[in-house]
């Protein structure tokens, strides 16, 4: 397979440290980039309903919207009001 080459623009020191990673691990930076691809490929194709329950409640808490208005220190002070009673 004939490679293709491919110019990608990023901040000077990323490009030090990926030449610094490539030297450690004896490799390309161009290796290092096509790894990086074939590992964030495969972790795509995990699906949500094999992760565990706990992950996905989580996951699910994480795509509510928020009031903009919304003070957790209210929700807090009720609670505790629930629970103690008023001070």
């Amino acid at each position: 397979m004939a490679a293709t080459r491919l110019a990608l623009s990023m901040d000077e020191s990323v490009v030090e440290r990926a030449r610094r990673l490539a030297e450690r691990r004896n490799t390309s930076i161009s290796k290092l980039f096509v790894s990086f691809i074939c590992i964030m490929e495969q972790q795509k194709d995990t699906e949500l309903h094999e992760l565990p329950p706990l992950t996905k409640r989580a996951l699910g808490l994480a795509k509510v919207d928020v009031p903009g208005n919304w003070d957790y220190k209210d929700l807090l002070a009720d609670e505790l009001i629930g629970k103690y009673g008023e001070p």
